[in-house]
């Protein structure tokens, strides 16, 4: 596996950066990626073992408090570039990975760590500036006992200059020093490293340009820095996380997996800047998650794509998401004031009483991949606003769509110190879970939700669980429309490939219209379109990952073996890809895995029934308690019916919905507390009572 060199991009002659490592620098164990920020191939970062932060046009004077108005400022400042490259530090710092700053870089880095620029070397910019097309020369001093010395063996040399900003000596930014001063008569500073190494990564700013020196491939001041930081990414040790597309089976992305020391120092990142973002007035933090929600629209094309290429879910499924995720998060937008708004309780007399409500603090949210915006959203949005900080871990299988949501989240305002993605698989999770966060939300299977809550018990924090299901749908015999019925019931059934916790998995049908109904289900289903999930027209995918497809096939051939029959499907399809043929059995019971264990395919049993008390007795045969459907023309009888349904949500004449007003909860073993509407807001605070006299 080769080692990857992340390029920042710039419009400054950067082939020359590029033309500065030859094929013999490189090997065959090194390969170039440009880092873009017009590309915004923010990915990529993920995949890099160290970083190159090139030369350019002035840093955006807003980052360190600079004057916006100055003599050779820029036509106009390139703040994406910013923010860009502010990431690539920031991911670098915290996955202990080498960088290297040329020029600009060297000046970023100084802003990114607190310190701050001159603007202008005024009478000295003649020294620096290029001229035409020639950049100016000028010798440096080096200091003695710092990585610079170490590496090129020399006190003196002559560099190259094409700048006319500066580090401001006085303002050095934390844990800087200087390596190498000017020997010019303005003393400008030349170099800059870490002062307290311990911990660190290689790290090295210059203000030269070693990348087109006319002697690069002799001077110590560009070959032996060029060696020196090739040699440092080659001893980097990254653990790779594969993604995979499961319509193709074709490799994605290779992701640098988080470790436990970048875990941890997360964790530290965000303890820092929580209470300085729950300090901000609530509207401020509402403010940062509209330009969220206006983004997620900006980017929806590349969104929606990447959900797809690596969840496998139809493209307009993807979009359909996005939406979804759109409408909650207004609601988090609209509602939020209210509900974490102080509340007077007594406000006359003697003493009087008021409830505030504040935030937890550093919360985690372990988020699953079937619905990686929709699930994300319940918790990072209002755990955001409520002015918590939040350590994300997304799926290992939807990587790619959590680094979409952390970029777009930086763009909206977000503090880097306010949110935080880490990347890995179960190993992961169980650093997060070892840590002291102040509450652990988790979406995923009941197996793992047990562990998870059975692990953080002592920490004694909230901690929410959002778990699996084994949904039920009856279907009684006064229903007019079967057709229609038996439509919705088969969209529940494979909607997101039949990827969804509260997907309808089993469904009983009375015995008087059992043929009907099931005529036409099976003829419907045997209709749908399944394959490339990009195609237009597609309605069934693969299953997200080739495990469960073995799972579905072990479920239908304990059903077959027990006597039901598979009217349609049962089958993978051959060639590439993780496809599974939305499947309908019948002659179906209670003592099969498929009426009993959740499926989360395209996979049903349909189960004949007498009556509505036998109904209602084989839909409470469960473990699990998320939601159960009744179609019936009259409401009266449905209501009977979901009234005796333990739990979280029922349906008459719908199914496999969820709203952002009403709360999302399980039952025994699909989960605990609620997510949504203005309990899922005062899920990430904790009330405080004031008795007031005076």
């Amino acid at each position: 596996m080769k080692k990857r060199l992340g390029v920042s991009f710039t419009h400054t002659k950067f082939q020359h950066y590029w033309n500065w490592f030859t094929t013999e620098d490189l090997s065959v164990d090194i390969e170039l990626i440009e880092l873009s920020f017009e590309k915004d191939n923010v990915k990529d970062i993920h995949t890099c073992d160290g970083f190159i932060l090139t030369g350019g046009i002035d840093i955006d004077a807003d980052l360190y408090g600079g004057e916006t108005d100055y003599e050779y400022k820029p036509d106009t400042f390139q703040k994406e570039r910013d923010l860009f490259e502010s990431s690539i530090y920031h991911y670098a710092q915290l996955h202990c990975l080498p960088v290297l700053g040329i020029c600009r870089g060297l000046q970023l880095v100084n802003v990114l760590e607190g310190g701050k620029l001159l603007q202008d070397l005024d009478r000295y910019n003649d020294i620096h500036r290029i001229s035409t097309t020639q950049d100016k020369y000028h010798d440096i001093f080096v200091e003695e006992n710092s990585l610079l010395s170490d590496i090129t063996k020399s006190n003196t040399g002559t560099v190259n200059s094409a700048h006319h900003q500066a580090i401001d000596k006085n303002e050095l930014g934390n844990n800087l020093k200087v390596n190498a001063w000017s020997g010019t008569a303005d003393g400008t500073i030349e170099g800059i490293e870490f002062n307290d190494k311990t911990g660190k990564a290689f790290m090295l700013c210059v203000q030269w340009h070693p990348e087109r020196m006319p002697d690069k491939e002799e001077s110590p001041f560009s070959k032996n820095i060029k060696e020196s930081f090739l040699n440092e990414i080659r001893i980097t040790q990254m653990k790779k996380i594969h993604v995979i597309n499961p319509a193709t089976e074709e490799l994605i992305a290779e992701i640098n997996e988080d470790s436990l020391q970048s875990v941890a120092d997360k964790f530290e990142l965000l303890k820092q800047g929580q209470m300085s973002w729950a300090a901000l007035p609530l509207q401020k933090r509402i403010a940062c998650i509209e330009k969220f929600y206006a983004l997620l629209d900006t980017y929806k094309d590349v969104l929606a794509n990447t959900l797809t290429a690596e969840m496998g879910k139809p493209l307009q499924q993807s979009y359909n998401e996005l939406n979804g995720a759109r409408n909650r998060i207004k609601y988090f937008i609209d509602q939020s004031a209210k509900w974490l708004a102080e509340e007077w309780v007594t406000s006359e007399g003697g003493t009087k009483e008021k409830i505030t409500y504040e935030p937890l603090g550093v919360i985690a949210n372990i988020s699953a991949w079937n619905y990686p915006y929709l699930v994300g959203v319940n918790v990072y949005i209002p755990a955001l606003i409520a002015g918590n900080a939040v350590l994300y871990k997304p799926s290992e299988y939807t990587t790619l769509t959590g680094m979409h949501i952390q970029d777009l989240l930086y763009k909206a305002g977000v503090p880097v110190n306010c949110f935080q993605l880490v990347s890995g698989a179960g190993a992961v999770g169980e650093m997060v879970l070892n840590l002291h966060l102040n509450g652990f939300f988790f979406t995923g299977s009941y197996r793992t939700g047990k562990y998870v809550a059975e692990r953080v018990a002592t920490h004694l924090v909230p901690c929410q669980l959002e778990l699996g299901g084994k949904d039920p749908l009856y279907v009684a015999d006064d229903v007019e429309d079967i057709e229609s019925v038996a439509a919705a019931a088969l969209e529940g059934v494979v909607y997101n490939n039949g990827q969804s916790c509260c997907a309808v998995e089993r469904i009983y049908v009375h015995e008087k219209i059992f043929d009907r109904f099931v005529k036409s289900f099976v003829a419907q289903a045997k209709k749908m379109l399944i394959g490339d999930p990009t195609a237009p027209g597609t309605e069934i995918g693969p299953v997200s990952r080739k495990e469960q497809l073995r799972f579905l096939l072990s479920q239908v051939a304990d059903a077959k073996e027990k006597g039901a029959i598979v009217l349609t499907g049962g089958n993978v399809l051959n060639g590439k890809g993780f496809f599974m043929e939305p499947t309908v059995l019948v002659n179906v019971d209670h003592s099969m895995k498929i009426m009993k264990e959740e499926s989360f395919g395209p996979v049903t049993g349909i189960q004949k029934v007498s009556s509505d008390d036998e109904a209602i007795q084989l839909m409470q045969d469960t473990e699990y308690g998320l939601t159960a459907a009744v179609y019936s023309s009259s409401f009266e009888r449905a209501e009977k019916i979901m009234n005796k349904m333990n739990t979280g949500t029922v349906y008459w004449n719908c199914c496999d919905r969820v709203s952002a007003t009403l709360p999302w909860s399980g039952r025994k073993h699909s989960g605990l507390g609620a997510t949504l509407s203005y309990q899922g807001i005062r899920a990430f605070v904790q009330p405080k009572g004031w008795h007031l006299r005076g």
